[in-house]
């Protein structure tokens, strides 16, 4: 199976596997997380071939967990070696560790279906609480879920959805096309402000915001025309979006006046006692310290799951500084990589990734899924590390799958330049 063929295969299978993983088979079993695991590395590896690469800094990163592991003795509740098994497997099929050009191409095609299937569970999200299919979780403020498995998965799939939708009305050809792309990124703000989730709001407009900017960098004029546009659209709107903003509106007043609400502030603090208890290779992967006053609130006696409340936090308590300095080594470089063939050569792939990348790593203050591997928002953060990874290889991409190898940022900006145009 070659070319084409080949590439909507990838596109279509990653748009179902990652469709059913996110809702329909969530959360999976797990002999079943296993096998798919084991598969995504597997067809990964099947694809090296000639010019593989490892990448160094992800083997220091997997190193400095395991060291976190062993060095620790932690209670079997929290099942940390097969914890850490099945991230490594994440980290395997999805992450630039291995690269080479077949791998680095599969990956490419999987974060495009990935993207899809997010706008799916988004839409079908969007429409069903109009029709009663979608569901919320109950508690304090009762966050709306539609069709995900959780408020936080969704807000994390809308957060991504609105950054798609705003590169696609820019390479949108027609009005339809562009009303089209509106419209749904509309209903991805609505939705999101249902989910109650302040922080994938705000992260979701930053993304859109770094959108805007990339494609209006070089036309002063048309930036500023945008934001009014924007802005003049956001006061017309409010009457309508208003209804939909009681969710979050309660979440926040309930932060404001209730000692629950500081729920965050306590867990961030368990994280701070945790990274003075052992500051260097940290207290252990996948554990906390159930010593602490108020821990055992935060995760649970039977599956061992924690609630971090940050990535970064819980990094730094868990594998230590060591495990997040090298966890740096992995993510800085592509941010930076993306940054500058999104500001310099200008490349359309890069500027998505970027507008991606800093939501995502802004949002990972707030949530604690970077290396919980059973977590939809994990496999992505590493898909989207692979993907990042190409953007000294890769200048422009599809909306679906490839039908031919995509330019060369090299390629680009000779055509570019040759061509007059301004993106």
């Amino acid at each position: 199976m070659t070319g084409t063929k080949a590439h909507r295969t990838y596109f279509l299978v990653a748009c179902i596997l990652m469709a059913s993983f996110i809702q329909i088979i969530y959360p999976m079993p797990g002999p079943m997380l296993y096998i798919y695991d084991f598969a995504c590395v597997f067809f990964i590896l099947s694809k090296a071939g000639e010019g593989m690469e490892i990448r160094f800094q992800y083997i220091l990163f997997l190193l400095a967990t395991t060291i976190s592991i062993a060095g620790n003795t932690i209670p079997a509740v929290f099942k940390p070696w097969e914890r850490f098994a099945l991230f490594f497997l994440v980290v395997i099929a999805c992450s630039p560790l291995i690269s080479g050009p077949g791998v680095t191409r599969a990956r490419r095609q999987i974060f495009m279906g990935s993207l899809w299937a997010l706008v799916i569970i988004v839409a079908w999200s969007f429409v069903g609480y109009f029709t009663g299919q979608g569901r919320y979780i109950s508690g304090l403020v009762n966050g709306y879920m539609g069709v995900a498995a959780h408020p936080n998965f969704l807000s994390f799939f809308i957060m991504i959805s609105m950054v798609w939708a705003a590169q696609l009305f820019f390479r949108a050809e027609n009005m339809k096309e562009r009303v089209i792309c509106g419209g749904f990124w509309v209903a991805c703000v609505i939705t999101i402000l249902l989910s109650a989730s302040r922080s994938a709001t705000a992260c979701g407009l930053i993304g859109t915001m770094l959108v805007v900017y990339f494609r209006l960098q070089k036309n002063a004029g048309g930036m500023m025309t945008t934001v009014m546009a924007v802005v003049a659209a956001a006061i017309a709107a409010w009457p309508v979006l208003a209804p939909y903003t009681e969710a979050m509106s309660k979440k926040t007043n309930d932060n404001a006046a209730s000692a629950v609400a500081a729920t965050r502030g306590y867990i961030w603090m368990l994280r701070n006692m945790e990274i003075d208890e052992s500051p260097v290779i940290g207290i252990g992967a996948y554990a906390c310290d159930v010593n602490l006053p108020g821990a055992d609130i935060f995760y649970d006696k039977k599956t061992g799951a924690i609630e971090l409340g940050s990535s970064y936090l819980g990094m730094m308590s868990q594998i230590g500084y060591l495990g997040f300095i090298c966890f740096l080594l992995c993510a800085v470089p592509l941010l930076i990589k993306s940054w500058r063939y999104a500001t310099k050569e200008r490349t359309p792939y890069a500027q998505l990734i970027f507008s991606m990348l800093v939501p995502v790593a802004i949002n990972m203050a707030f949530e604690g899924y970077a290396m919980t591997a059973g977590a939809v928002q994990c496999i992505f953060v590493w898909l989207l590390f692979g993907a990042a990874d190409q953007c000294d290889k890769v200048a422009d991409y599809p909306i679906t799958w490839e039908k031919w190898d995509p330019p060369t940022p090299e390629q680009y900006v000779k055509w570019r330049n040759q061509s007059g145009k301004k993106l």
